[in-house]
């Protein structure tokens, strides 16, 4: 059975920086997901299990071959299908074969593998790819194509354990479940690092990866979401409990110091009455100066010990603050013309019927479509970055545009990123306005460079709405790719804040029902 163990895993990043330590898990058949925020180390993890990187310590016992497929797959990387199946070699020394041109070399790669190309067809097929030839130029394959053809030759490359890092990251709805069909084929284990809850609905365990190490959850996604809101509410019960707790011990004790220096002021007043002997009186002294320092030492050590308790949990039940978002003057009225498409017919893309449509008042509108529809050259012609084939757009409100990449001057604080496109706001309303969306303090002063993708995100966005203009439409292209759990959750809410328009291409359905995208533009071939 196919099995990965690590054990007491530790790796340590070039810089020193403690990426996780004293890991232990198992992971056989049962597929399994593997989340955390982004930065705790999920792609390092699954490369050490592979065997592509070195723990700095600890060990990992592999029962067979294990096969890592990467989240980017360039097409421009390879020369055909074949190529980026892991099989161009393979296939080329059976050609030189049949041609009577083969060396010993490649009899050693033909040798189990005679039937190599009719089994790659056959996986192709399986995989809904049947239109795909080995020869197929990469260049001419899809996002999500490229994804499944790597994940065929991983199949085929008798491993007995996958590993896949953010395999659905750019694939639309049809991509995502024919991909998952496909892997209902695979019998060995599996592994996949997600984000996607359309993925992690369909795992059978979820274990998270976290500051605090490893942590199995069992079931799918909502199970884990369940698990997950009845260990926050025990973590906070928990600390408010330590906190209660410190404040009666610093009450005790403060009465217990109070008592004790009451004792010493009356031994005093005896001694000075009742005329000790000055060597009893001086050695009754020192033993309550003893007697008081122990007594404070042992209220440092136990109030230490709580406060480290207390400390320990509020970090177990620390969430993101509520983010409460005061835009400009971003509503829009709800008999405003927003956007109108006239027989828009796109320059690019497979879809070729004329797009005729309308977006009135704070509506908030999904841009769906098979991957290569066309979703993106649409937004680019909507801003007038592109000129349709025929046909008109016409936007008539002041917009923002953000992208999965959330750009943003990589040098510069999230706070001068945030003055520099804000007409009249000052450091101070500026510091104000990236708290109210959940950017800490400490964070805000950092280059963006090393800011979380969320963060990165929840910035850009705000940079958008305090722009001058203020934007009455927002335009996003799947801004969620590349977060975590919880930087979807809060970027959620700050789109739920805001007042104006939104249109947005995204393949996460869940994140457009949270975001209540109450409408849809549908491109299809005809």
């Amino acid at each position: 059975m196919s099995h990965i163990s690590i054990h007491n895993l530790s790796y340590v990043l070039p810089n020193g920086r403690i990426l996780f330590s004293d890991l232990n898990e198992s992971f056989g058949t049962e597929r399994t997901a593997l989340v955390g925020r982004n930065g705790t180390g999920k792609t390092v993890l699954a490369k050490i299990m592979a065997d592509i990187l070195t723990p700095t310590s600890g060990s990992v016992v592999r029962s067979g071959i294990v096969r890592y497929v990467d989240q980017i797959v360039a097409p421009a990387s390879f020369k055909n299908a074949a190529d980026m199946a892991g099989l161009a070699n393979v296939i080329a020394a059976l050609k030189r074969i049949e041609e009577g041109r083969g060396e010993g070399e490649d009899f050693t790669l033909a040798d189990g593998n005679w039937d190599i190309r009719e089994r790659l067809e056959r996986e192709f097929k399986t995989a809904g790819l049947g239109h795909i030839a080995p020869e197929t130029p990469a260049t001419q394959l899809s996002g999500g194509e490229s994804t499944r053809v790597s994940l065929v030759g991983a199949f085929l490359s008798q491993a007995d354990f996958l590993i896949l890092d953010e395999p659905t990251n750019h694939l639309d709805v049809k991509n995502k479940e024919a991909l998952l069909e496909y892997l209902k084929t695979w019998r060995g284990g599996l592994l996949i690092i997600s984000h996607d809850r359309f993925v992690l609905n369909r795992m059978e365990r979820i274990v998270e990866l976290s500051l605090h190490g490893l942590r199995n959850y069992g079931g799918n996604f909502a199970l884990y979401k369940e698990r997950k809101e009845e260990e926050h509410s025990a973590a906070v019960a928990h600390a408010e409990h330590l906190r209660t707790e410190r404040k009666r011990t610093v009450v005790e004790q403060r009465e217990s110091m109070e008592r004790q220096q009451k004792r010493e002021r009356r031994g005093k007043k005896d001694a000075a009455k009742g005329g000790i002997p000055k060597i009893i009186a001086g050695g009754l002294k020192r033993q309550a100066e003893i007697t008081t320092g122990k007594l404070q030492d042992k209220h440092t050590e136990k109030l230490a010990e709580i406060a480290a308790a207390e400390y320990e949990a509020s970090m177990l039940a620390k969430s993101e603050e509520p983010v409460v978002l005061i835009p400009p003057l971003c509503s829009v009225h709800d008999s405003k013309v927003v956007l109108t498409l006239k027989n828009l017919v796109l320059p690019y893309g497979t879809s070729r019927a004329p797009i005729n449509f309308t977006i009135m008042g704070p509506e908030r509108v999904a841009i769906e479509g098979a991957n290569g529809s066309g979703k993106t050259t649409l937004l680019r012609v909507i801003m007038d970055m592109l000129a349709p084939k025929s046909g008109s757009s016409e936007l008539k409100v002041p917009f923002a545009y953000l992208d999965q990449f959330a750009a943003l001057p990589e040098d510069k604080s999230a706070l001068q990123c945030l003055m520099s496109v804000s007409e009249g706001l000052n450091l101070g309303e500026a510091g104000t306005r990236l708290a109210q969306i959940g950017i800490a303090k400490e964070r805000m002063h950092l280059p963006v460079s090393v800011l979380s993708g969320g963060e990165r995100l929840k910035t850009a966005l705000l940079c958008a709405l305090h722009s001058t203009p203020p934007p009455q439409l927002l335009i996003l292209d799947e801004p969620t790719n590349h977060l975590d759990l919880d930087s979807v959750e809060s970027v959620e809410k700050v789109l739920n804040a805001y007042t104006g328009a939104i249109l947005v291409v995204s393949h996460d359905r869940h994140f457009l029902e949270n975001i209540e995208a109450n409408r849809r533009l549908l491109l299809e071939k005809d």
